[in-house]
């Protein structure tokens, strides 16, 4: 599928890939609500 001759080579990388997007994903999601949170703090203010 993504070129290697051995289909458990394609699924070790995948595994991989598979981790890394979930990784990535939490590293978005928690600056986000990061983000979304000093918004909130900001109209409290009044900011």
């Amino acid at each position: 599928m993504l070129g290697h001759i051995s289909l458990r080579t394609t699924q070790h990388y995948a595994k991989i890939l598979d981790r890394k997007v979930k990784d990535d994903m939490k590293v978005l999601r928690d600056k986000l609500n990061f983000n979304n949170n000093l918004n909130e703090a900001n109209e409290i203010v009044g900011n």
